[in-house]
């Protein structure tokens, strides 16, 4: 059986990619990094009140507790966000065909042939499948997109063919 996609890469794509990276391979550091950060902002509050009264130094502490959280909550967009700043022209879509032995990717920019067991983790979003290749490096599959059989279909080639479950990330 073979499976084709096209998928383009804009600012969904490439936060689904960073979210699936930062919650399979990178979990660990993640959860050390977040735990850290919880940690700031706890100080930071402290500071907020022990500085109560003066209004330039609560100032500083507001802005600082609102720029991390916001960086917190949007973790994963500001990821996809630098990664689309620094990706290759040419790159911003893809043709995937998926064959018994291995899946070529046709860009702009190149055609590539992978070998399934480079694969290091299998997420899925609503919108995407992620095939996680290294700790900075994903590939989307859209799910409307997707040709030559259905979505449970591909997901069971997916799992069969790379050895990995594939891992429901929300989002």
């Amino acid at each position: 059986m073979e499976f084709t996609c096209h998928t383009t890469y804009d600012q969904t794509a490439l936060t689904a990619m960073a979210r699936a990276v930062r919650k399979t391979i990178r979990a660990e550091r993640s959860r050390i990094v977040r735990y850290y950060g919880w940690i700031v902002l706890g100080l930071l509050a402290v500071a907020l009140w022990l500085s109560w009264g003066t209004p330039w130094r609560m100032a500083l502490s507001c802005v600082v507790i609102a720029a991390l959280l916001l960086v917190h909550w949007k973790e994963d967009a500001i990821n996809g966000y630098v990664a689309k700043r620094k990706a290759l022209p040419g790159t911003d879509a893809a043709d995937t065909t998926f064959y018994p032995d291995q899946y070529l990717v046709k860009t702009a920019a190149a055609e590539t042939r992978w070998q399934y067991d480079k694969i290091l983790a299998l997420a899925e979003t609503r919108e995407y499948i992620v095939l996680v290749m290294g700790m900075n490096h994903a590939m989307a599959i859209e799910k409307t997109a997707l040709e030559g059989g259905s979505i449970p279909e591909f997901c069971r080639f997916l799992e069969e063919k790379s050895g990995h479950k594939i891992q429901n990330i929300g989002g």
